[in-house]
């Protein structure tokens, strides 16, 4: 009886260690066309990316990766060691360039705007358009 009392003991004590693991995923944020230089405590077996076109890896060493931010939303980042154990775990958002600028979707295009007293649309390689002319803000209430 002892021995089965210490198997649904260590039973217990692995689902509850699995489970902080699984909630201790990290979020990591990402400028779109940026990368994020990860150091990995051991040497990585396999990778998997949820969404490669919203967050995409590179692989330098067994030990270091960049999470690449290509298209904006959220993906995840999951790294195994050989064994098959769970080294990485990362839920990976990627958004606006910049600060001060907001993102608005149509569909599934979006257009970034830099807002002061007028806002201006800016492109992928974070040059304002030509084509786009300014867009006047509301003066502000008061």
């Amino acid at each position: 009886m002892t021995k089965q009392m210490m198997k649904c003991g260590l039973l217990a004590l692995l689902a509850v260690w699995s489970a902080g693991a699984a909630e201790a995923a990290s979020k990591i944020v990402i400028e779109k066309n940026h990368s994020a230089r990860i150091v990995l405590r051991a040497s990585a077996g396999s990778v998997v990316v949820g969404n490669p076109d919203i967050a995409d890896v590179t692989v330098v060493d067994s030990r270091t990766l960049y999470i690449i931010g290509r298209g904006f939303g959220r993906s995840s980042v999951s790294v195994t060691d050989s064994a098959g154990r769970n080294i990485f775990d990362a839920d990976v958002m990627v958004g606006t360039p910049v600060e001060g600028g907001v993102t608005v979707y149509k569909g599934l295009k979006s257009t970034t705007l830099i807002c002061g007293r007028t806002c201006i649309e800016q492109t992928d390689g974070m040059q304002a358009s030509p084509s786009s002319a300014p867009v006047t803000a509301p003066p502000p209430a008061g």
